[in-house]
């Protein structure tokens, strides 16, 4: 798959569907260039919220920096944008299958969220960077600096200013994994009618469910170019858990015997509040770990502060027994609890969640006792141990874990009692763990049928260039 050195974008034939801008995308991006010079403004705003605004204000002139450098022209490149980390890492299994199927292959990858820029960075692509802001001039610039061949969206993070301008400029757009919630303020008016133009432009979309392809027809998408393909975060979470089995690595301390481990994954405060309660309820047997969504310092002395209250003393750090959590060498000494008090640990370190379903007898993974939004129940499954969450979820994994029994839907009222039944029953325990593992097994060949997607973008690509721009 090699392209002409001498080739650049060109205009594609402007009857092509989705090539006009919608007058309120007109008024939009005149209200984002209005704006524009009063972003330096935002560093005043909570770091990650000015973080990404400073990131996207820059991000055209990091790419145009890094395309003098280091774009080689006659290979293909392939954009791909997330949201943050939770999104692209569902799409590690389909660049790691196009790297292998095309190894001249160069990757970008941008995101709109300081969470997204670690994971994208350990993806070790040519360029890592934000979207640039949603203008046309800023848009126009990054895609003339990194000259696309395909430029690929990770479930649903569309922006209108940047598939205009690659429409215009004939980059074919795409999506993979993409979903949509039911609750979704995409699917609900005005937003639907202004996100019509967006999403009509895409050129070929792979969707988990038929219920997506439902939902993004909806929002402007041509049903002729949507195809099912499932989620690749099944293949990135079945390849973690099977890879973290066989090599017997382990993080946390050993478990003693008679204790069962409840991991607490990617928790908010609400989720932490029920967790401790519940914890304190069942006494020593339960062996509760927290893995808060963002483990700062401030969300680890929160934690401190509220087991102070609730038992009057400190939880442990996982940090304090280990030394350095993230060089995942090996976990801590066994560590006993002190007559009926059940402390917590608390992880307070990024990137080890999808190893520690694998340590752990079943999961409560948070989001889900308020609006916040249910984290993703795929990991605990594919680690082939009971899943629970609170009654606020919404994402259709959720709902078929409990459709097979491999999950529960606990409130803060019955939390601690439904988990004291099953923490008596193991066999219980073990029949869901295993549903929960079959339901993640047969999520189909989505890494493949993405890939395969991209790749057919690629050659679209390709194919458009202008023969009289040689």
């Amino acid at each position: 798959m090699n392209r002409d050195p001498d080739q650049k974008t060109g205009p594609v034939n402007e009857t092509r569907p989705g090539a006009r801008v919608d007058p309120v995308e007109r008024v939009y991006s005149l209200l984002l260039g209005l704006i524009r010079p009063l972003l330096p403004l935002a560093r005043s705003l909570p770091p990650k919220v000015a973080d990404a605004i400073e990131g996207r204000r820059l991000a055209s002139s990091e790419a145009r920096a890094w395309a003098a450098r280091e774009r080689r022209p006659e290979v293909p490149l392939l954009w791909l944008h997330a949201a943050s980390a939770g999104e692209l890492s569902g799409a590690v299994p389909v660049i790691r299958l196009l790297r292998q199927e095309h190894p001249e292959l160069q990757l970008a990858i941008t995101v709109s969220s300081p969470s997204g820029l670690p994971l994208a960075r350990s993806i070790e692509p040519e360029f890592t960077g934000y979207a640039p802001l949603d203008t046309p001039a800023e848009s126009a610039s990054m895609l003339e600096s990194l000259r696309p061949d395909a430029l690929v969206f990770v479930k649903l993070d569309v922006w209108p200013g940047l598939s205009h301008s690659a429409t215009e400029a004939g980059v074919p757009l795409g999506m993979i994994n993409g979903t949509v919630r039911p609750d979704s303020s995409r699917l609900r008016s005005p937003t639907r009618q202004f996100l019509r133009s967006t999403y009509a432009r895409l050129d070929s979309v792979g969707v988990v469910g038929q219920p997506d392809a439902d939902a993004l027809e909806m929002l402007g998408v041509d049903p002729a170019r949507i195809r099912i393909t499932g989620d690749a975060a099944f293949d990135q979470a079945l390849a973690t858990a099977d890879t973290g089995r066989s090599s017997g690595v382990t993080v946390l301390p050993a478990r003693s015997p008679g204790r069962v481990r409840l991991l607490g994954g990617s928790t908010w405060p609400p989720d932490e509040d029920v967790l401790l309660e519940v914890a304190r309820e069942i006494g020593p047997r339960l062996d509760l770990v927290l893995v808060p969504h963002e483990p700062s310092p401030e969300a680890i002395e929160r934690i401190v502060e509220r087991c102070r209250s609730v038992w009057g003393q400190d939880p442990l750090i996982l940090s304090e027994l280990t030394g350095s959590p993230d060089a995942n060498e090996g976990g801590a000494e066994s560590v006993e609890p002190d007559g009926d008090v059940a402390v917590p640990l608390v992880v307070d370190a990024m990137g080890l969640l999808a190893g520690l379903y694998l340590e752990a007898d079943l999961a409560l993974v948070g989001g889900a006792f308020d609006a916040t939004g249910l984290h993703s129940v795929i990991e605990p499954a594919a680690a082939g141990i009971p899943v629970l969450f609170g009654p606020v979820y919404d994402r259709r994994e959720a709902e078929d874990l409990l459709g097979r029994n491999a999950a529960l839907a606990v409130t803060r009222q019955d939390a601690a009692e439904l988990i004291r039944e099953l923490i008596d029953d193991p066999d219980r325990m073990e029949t869901m763990g295993s549903a929960a593992r079959v339901y993640a097994e047969e999520s189909g060949d989505a890494a493949g049928e993405g890939a395969r997607l991209v790749s057919e973008l690629l050659e679209l690509g390709l194919s458009r260039r202008r023969p009289d721009s040689r």
